[in-house]
């Protein structure tokens, strides 16, 4: 602003400080033409500015109502609203500034300088950003599904451009980096519609194989929520130091888990009371010569 005000007086002192007589009219008109070009260049920034807004706040709006975009998971959806949004309003910004009448050169050299140096002190949060990117784009997780990672299990809620937020088992929020994420062991355990409950069930030294086996099975003909379909199967694992030990594998749909584990362990437990099945507790037969 400065050099254009110098630009106005030049131009209407003749060129030259020394030529006379000095014409303030022509120093006004000049100096007037200069604010009032600055002024109109200052408000169409501010126009883009405020329509740019609404224009992002639109697109976006308009992103999520598309149809291709409601096949995608609410987690994929956020990501990439939160993305075109940062991306818009660069460019916005950008827009404006080059309105203003700022060189795009310099904008491009400043941009590059503070992007550079912005790097190097966020190396870690751009780590966290491109991680977060792949999250997306491989999906080994979607929202809503329960996962474990680094021992902590939980179902997802939200996957941002920088972390990624699941619900513990007794209502915690856990916020993991992205880049945590992607370079650690994630185990998915709603990516199958079937799991399987895996126990093991101990029985007395002298119990009948057979009987064990029977009882097990038929409990599991019996319950709903276990499958028919791949077959329940309980086999003999171990002669342990104090027992029998019997491997029981059951299918059951991944929503109805947690309840069959729980139900599995107490109603065994119930049968072998009935059917006169010993659980047996830790002994040691000590000889003595």
């Amino acid at each position: 602003m400065t050099e254009e005000i110098t630009e106005a007086v030049t131009e209407a002192a003749g060129g030259s400080a020394s030529q006379t007589p000095f014409d303030w009219n022509a120093v006004w008109a000049s100096l007037s033409e200069k604010f009032i070009s600055l002024a109109m260049r200052l408000g169409g920034a501010i126009i883009i500015l405020i329509a740019g807004h609404f224009l992002i706040k639109f697109i976006t709006k308009k992103l999520i109502t598309e149809k291709r975009m409601k096949k995608l998971e609410p987690g994929t959806v956020g990501f990439i609203r939160t993305l075109v949004k940062v991306v818009l309003n660069a460019l916005l910004i950008v827009t404006a500034v080059a309105v203003l009448g700022v060189p795009m050169a310099s904008v491009i050299a400043v941009l590059g300088a503070a992007g550079a140096a912005v790097a190097l002190a966020l190396q870690g949060t751009l780590g966290n950003l491109a991680s977060g990117i792949m999250l997306v784009v491989h999906r080994p997780f979607r929202h809503g599904d329960f996962i474990e990672v680094n021992g902590n299990l939980g179902t997802v809620l939200e996957i941002g451009l920088f972390s990624t937020k699941i619900r513990t088992v007794d209502n915690k929020h856990v916020i993991i980096p992205n880049g945590t994420l992607t370079n650690s062991t994630i185990i998915n355990y709603s990516s199958e519609e079937l799991r399987r409950v895996d126990m093991v069930v101990s029985a007395a030294y002298g119990t009948d194989i057979e009987k064990v086996k029977q009882v097990i099975l038929k409990y599991a003909e019996g319950d709903a929520q276990i499958l028919k379909d791949p077959a329940p199967v309980v086999r003999m694992k171990d002669m342990s130091t104090s027992s029998i030990d019997f491997t029981v594998r059951v299918w059951v749909e991944n929503k109805d888990y947690w309840d069959v584990r729980f139900n599995l362990s107490e109603n065994i437990y119930t049968e072998f009371f009935k059917n006169g099945i010993e659980i047996p507790f830790n002994q040691l037969d000590v000889h003595v010569k």
